[in-house]
């Protein structure tokens, strides 16, 4: 009887184990792990415009570097033109943005030429206004011994930046390394340059103590009184891109500068002349100087007819010569192709001790308000 009683206990405890229903785990979760960014990653546009560079594109890069940046894949071109400019020239955001290079060097200069591509931090871009320009980066930087292509700003706030400016829009933006800039000259000068007139293509030079105007116009360079109202003498220069003051470092005095281009079909030339004031008459120190020449099957090997090329020529004053340097532009229908910076050259200046014998003066009376029995007989 006691073992019928233990047998039936097991049964029954046999059976309610084995009627128990089975609870199935969930398997733990994997952990989560978080890879690093690939390296295949880029920045998209639009991209920062700063004083090192643009976006990812930075001033200084080497030319591996610069070509891992490109999202295209590697787009490099040599653009050289003896004399003029050697270069490598690499390619990106669909050719909105250049970069020009040394030789298998580091990045020289970094241009944008598009808009919606690249802009600083106040929205300057490639499309906006010189007044906009002004407005957020501050007047164009005036420098007694730097002058320039009225087309080109260098805006005060950003100041290794060439902006170049066409029917009051910005074309193009090149970034350069940022250039020590000159001091003030040792040599006091008593003059102030009186304040010019962009639109009437006026500026101020100080050819006397008492301060000019100048208008360039008309392939010629008309010397004003400093009230600008009585022409004290006219300067003929064919072909005239542009005039300029330009301080000689020496003695603080003021050189007036002209530059010029020719072109006869086949060959487009630039060159510099530049006068000063001695012993009361404009003397040429600069007799006409060619700086650039650009033939037909030089702007061929840059993709580009030669009506379609032009330079934006930049100047600096030396205390024995003039460097001469800038950019060089093609174009596309209307607007920028390639923006280029260009090899600098330096043009010395001729020691002059009084005026010499030779035609090509004007006078120009001292303080410059006054005309003169000769004031008004063109330099030939």
């Amino acid at each position: 009887m006691i073992r019928a009683v233990l047998l039936l206990a097991v049964l029954s405890v046999g059976c309610s184990e084995r009627d128990k229903p089975v609870i199935k785990k969930e398997p733990a979760p994997p952990r989560r792990v978080v890879e690093p960014l690939s390296p295949g990653v880029r920045a998209l546009p639009p991209h920062a415009i700063r004083v090192d560079g643009v976006g990812p594109y930075k001033l200084g890069a080497s030319t591996a570097e610069v070509l891992d940046k490109l999202p295209s894949g590697p787009r490099i071109r040599q653009f050289t033109i003896p004399g003029i400019v050697h270069r490598d020239m690499l390619r990106g955001e669909d050719d909105a943005i250049l970069v020009g290079a040394e030789p298998q060097g580091k990045a020289q200069f970094i241009a944008v030429v598009r808009g919606e591509i690249a802009r600083t931090e106040a929205g300057i871009q490639v499309g906006s206004t010189r007044e906009e320009l002004e407005r957020s980066l501050g007047a164009p930087l005036e420098e007694h011994e730097r002058a320039r292509d009225p087309r080109v700003v260098i805006p005060s706030k950003l100041d290794n930046a060439h902006v170049v400016v066409e029917d009051d829009r910005i074309a193009a933006i090149v970034l350069t390394p940022a250039v020590e800039r000159a001091k003030e000259a040792s040599v006091e000068h008593p003059c102030t340059r009186p304040a010019g007139d962009r639109a009437k293509r006026v500026f101020g030079v100080c050819l006397t103590n008492v301060g000019e105007l100048v208008r360039a116009g008309n392939d010629e360079l008309s010397v004003l009184g400093k009230d600008a109202e009585k022409v004290v003498t006219r300067l003929p220069v064919p072909g005239l891109v542009f005039g300029a003051a330009l301080r000689n470092p020496l003695d603080g005095r003021d050189d007036l500068v002209a530059i010029t281009r020719s072109d006869d079909g086949q060959t487009r030339t630039w060159t510099l002349i530049a006068y000063r004031l001695i012993d009361g008459k404009l003397m040429r120190v600069i007799e006409p100087a060619t700086l650039y020449q650009i033939t037909s099957a030089n702007a061929r090997w840059v993709g580009a007819e030669l009506e379609n090329v032009d330079l934006l020529i930049e100047l600096v004053s030396r205390p024995d010569a003039i460097e001469v340097g800038g950019l060089l532009t093609t174009r596309i229908a209307d607007k920028i192709g390639d923006i280029v910076v260009i090899s600098p050259v330096p043009v010395g200046r001729r020691r002059a001790k009084g005026p010499p014998p030779e035609p090509g003066d004007a006078g120009v009376p001292d303080g410059g308000t006054q005309g003169s029995s000769n004031s008004e007989r063109p330099a030939r």
